[in-house]
């Protein structure tokens, strides 16, 4: 081999080496342009919290749901009598750390199943005395249901009647004990306000109640108050009728509408991501493409002097280089029409992110171009 030969050799083995540093660069770069923000989203989405407003006369307080969604309302209210547990006290076992003597609550329960509207009254173990209410509730999404009734047991004092999106509630309580219910219904579109109105003590036609020991007025609610996720409580007025929407202060009563959760195929909730833009590679370098990725590969990746459109047209690569160039662009092909496949055709995401298709499709123009600079060096 002749020095010129041996030169050009080696010359056209360190451009392959270049070309092929700078494809692997890109590849690298644009998987983890594609993977960091599909993360990202993951874990805003993932931390969205629901808003719901009581509105009470002219006063709206916003609030949001107690529960982390890992527990279903039942296990969470975990209500027990001797029926089903030896020991049980006809009351609430699992909201012990959130009861308060003689007062009732009212607040919403994010659980493993939905959102539920939860009524808590009393204090487990509480020594003072008991209490009558009456609940009217109506304006309940119809494919929702009464998850937790306390009492629940044959033969209750309590009485639970439902019908047509209403439900007519009485408790009775010798105290000692909670009483309670909780509906689980509102992450449904099919309503838009339950309308809650509770009477208590005198106000309620069960009161006194036969089974009192003592004066009646030692049976009684004092306090009625609305609880939040954040901690928060609100007083509420006894006197007054509650009303219960998915929303916001400001903005008003809206259709319930779940947090968007990200999905492994780049969507949320069936919708695809907007902002990305599909690229489709034929396989096909046109004159065009090749004379432009041409002068700007060159420019960026080596000190020779730019080729001309007429120089791009007419060299002759040799076969080893044609062919490397046709199945990069082959494997491109490959690639963009996997992700239309895995994204129904908008090339939006697939097995890399979104963007991997248009980093494929420079790493396949770089490559001909390197072919097409090594026969016009050769020649």
């Amino acid at each position: 081999m002749s020095g010129d030969a041996a030169t050009r050799g080696r010359g056209g083995a360190g451009v392959r080496l270049r070309i092929a540093s700078i494809a692997l660069a890109l590849v690298v770069i644009g998987s983890v342009v594609a993977v960091v923000p599909a993360a990202a989203q993951d874990s805003t989405e993932q931390n969205g919290s629901d808003t719901f407003i009581v509105q009470q006369g002219d006063r709206c307080t916003e609030v949001t749901a107690l529960g982390d969604g890992s527990q279903s309302v039942e296990e969470f209210y975990d209500y027990r009598s001797p029926i089903t547990d030896q020991e049980g006290l006809y009351s609430s076992y699992g909201t012990t750390d959130i009861q308060e003597s003689q007062v009732s609550q009212l607040f919403v329960y994010r659980g493993s199943e939905g959102l539920s509207l939860v009524f808590l009254h009393d204090q487990f173990g509480d020594e003072s005395g008991g209490f009558v209410a009456t609940a009217d509730v109506s304006g309940l999404p119809a494919d929702g249901e009464w998850a937790v009734e306390d009492d629940s047991y044959n033969n209750r004092d309590d009485i639970f009647e439902h019908e047509n999106g209403s439900s007519h509630i009485e408790w009775f309580s010798n105290g000692n004990r909670t009483d309670g219910a909780a509906f689980r219904g509102l992450g449904s579109s099919e309503y838009r306000t339950i309308t809650a109105d509770i009477q208590f003590n005198e106000e309620a036609d069960t009161y006194p109640f036969e089974e009192w020991e003592g004066e009646p007025e030692a049976n009684q609610i004092e306090r009625w108050i609305l609880r939040s996720g954040s901690g928060e409580t609100t007083e509420l007025d006894m006197n007054q009728p509650v009303e219960i929407s998915p929303g916001t202060c400001s903005g008003g009563v809206e259709t319930y509408t779940p947090t968007p959760t990200s999905e492994t195929n780049g969507t949320a909730n069936g919708t695809t991501d907007v902002g990305t833009t599909a690229t489709e590679v034929t396989g096909t370098t046109t004159a065009t493409t090749t004379e432009t990725a041409t002068a700007t590969a060159t420019q960026t990746q080596t000190p020779t002097a730019t080729p001309t459109p007429t120089q791009a047209a007419t060299a002759t690569p040799t076969a080893t280089e044609t062919a490397t160039a046709t199945a990069v662009a082959a494997d491109d092909t490959t690639a963009t029409n996997d992700s239309a496949a895995t994204t129904g055709g908008d090339g939006n995401s697939g097995a890399f992110g979104p963007g991997f298709g248009v980093v494929t499709t420079l790493v396949a123009a770089i490559a001909l171009v390197g072919a097409i600079g090594l026969a016009r060096r050769r020649n």
